[in-house]
C-alpha cells in the first residue's frame, strides 16, 4: 500500500502547475505563520485583513491550482492512455519492423504513465523483445480473453517473443480455449519459441494455449573447462523458463511441445490440469515429471 501511495503522489505532482500551486500554498502558510510569530504588534489589526485575503488566496490555490489542475491532468492521462492503446490496436496485426517499433513505443509510454495492464488482445507478433524496448512490466495485461466469433481479438500468435526479465504477474496469455469442452483442437493462443528468462510469471494464465518450441533442447546447459588452477563452466544453452518465477501459474488444458522446465524451482506449484504433450517436455528429474503428468490427469471442472 505505501508504494502505491508514493506512486500516486509522484504521478499527480509531476505536473508543473500542480507542483507550483502546492509550493505557493506551503510558502504562503509558512510566511504568514512566521510574521504572526515574529511581529506581535501586527496581530490585532493587520492580520485581520491579511487572514481575509490569505483565506481567499488559499481557496483559489486549492480549487484552481490543485483540484482543477489535478482533474485536468487526470483527463489528459486518460486520453494519452487511450491514444497509446489505439496505437497497439492499429499495429497488432502488422508484424513488421515498423509495427514492432510502434507497439514497443506505445507500451513504454504506458509504463511511464504507471500503466502495466495493457490490452494486447489479438496481437500477432514475432521477433520482439520487451526488455530490448526498455519495457520492464506488463503486469496484469491480457493477450487472449477467450473471444470467439470473429474479429481482431480472436487469435493471438507470439513467435520468438522475449519476456526476459519482465514482470508478467497475473498476465492472461490465454484465459481459456472456448472450444475445449467440445473436444475441438482449435488454436486461439499460440506461443512458439518464446523465452521467459528471469520473468516473474506469478499467477500468469496460459489456459488452453499452445506452447511450442520447434527444436528439442540439449541435455546439458554448457561445458566445463579445466585448467591447472581451477575449473570454469561456460553456459551454451538457457532453458526458456530459466530462473523464471512460476508461482501459481496456470497451464490448464495447455498443449505443450518441447517445453523445458528444468530450471524452474516452483514448477509443482503450477496447475497442469488437463495439459497435453507433457511427455515431450523436460523437467528437473523424473519424479517431478511424473508428478506433473499425474496432475494433468485431473478433471478440469470448467470442461465438465
Amino acid at each position: 500500500m505505501p508504494s502505491r501511495i508514493r506512486l500516486w503522489w509522484r504521478r499527480e505532482f509531476d505536473e508543473p502547475t500542480i507542483l507550483l500551486s502546492a509550493a505557493i500554498l506551503v510558502v504562503g502558510i509558512l510566511l504568514v505563520s512566521a510574521l504572526y510569530a515574529w511581529i506581535p504588534n501586527w496581530r490585532e489589526g493587520f492580520f485581520q485583513g491579511i487572514f481575509v485575503e490569505f483565506n481567499g488566496m488559499l481557496f483559489d490555490v486549492v480549487v484552481f491550482g490543485i483540484i482543477v489542475a489535478s482533474f485536468v491532468r487526470r483527463m489528459e492521462r486518460r486520453q494519452e492512455r487511450q491514444r497509446q492503446q489505439e496505437i497497439i490496436a492499429d499495429f497488432k496485426k502488422w508484424d513488421t519492423e515498423e509495427g514492432r517499433l510502434r507497439i514497443g513505443g506505445a507500451v513504454r509510454r504506458l509504463n511511464r504513465l504507471g500503466i502495466t495492464g495493457i490490452d494486447f488482445a489479438g496481437i500477432e507478433i514475432s521477433d520482439f523483445s520487451f526488455s530490448d524496448h526498455d519495457i520492464t512490466s506488463i503486469k496484469g495485461s491480457t493477450f487472449y480473453d477467450g473471444t470467439l466469433g470473429g474479429g481482431s481479438r480472436q487469435r493471438v500468435k507470439l513467435e520468438r517473443v522475449g519476456f526476459d526479465y519482465v514482470d508478467c504477474q497475473g498476465v492472461v496469455f490465454s484465459k481459456f480455449n472456448p472450444l475445449s469442452a467440445l473436444g475441438v483442437d482449435a488454436v486461439f493462443a499460440e506461443l512458439k519459441d518464446c523465452n521467459f528468462l528471469y520473468a516473474d510469471l506469478s499467477n500468469a494464465v496460459f489456459n488452453g494455449a499452445h506452447l511450442e518450441w520447434t527444436t528439442e533442447h540439449p541435455e546439458v546447459f554448457g561445458v566445463w573447462h579445466d585448467d591447472e588452477d581451477h575449473s570454469s563452466f561456460e553456459p551454451t544453452h538457457y532453458s526458456p523458463f530459466h530462473n523464471a518465477v512460476l508461482n501459481r501459474a496456470s497451464f490448464v488444458d495447455v498443449r505443450f511441445k518441447n517445453a523445458d522446465f528444468r530450471e524452474v524451482a516452483d514448477v509443482l506449484e503450477c496447475d497442469f490440469t488437463g495439459a497435453k504433450g507433457l511427455e515431450s517436455c523436460l523437467f528437473a528429474d523424473e519424479k517431478t515429471k511424473n508428478a506433473v503428468i499425474e496432475m494433468s490427469k485431473r478433471v478440469n471442472a470448467t470442461t465438465v
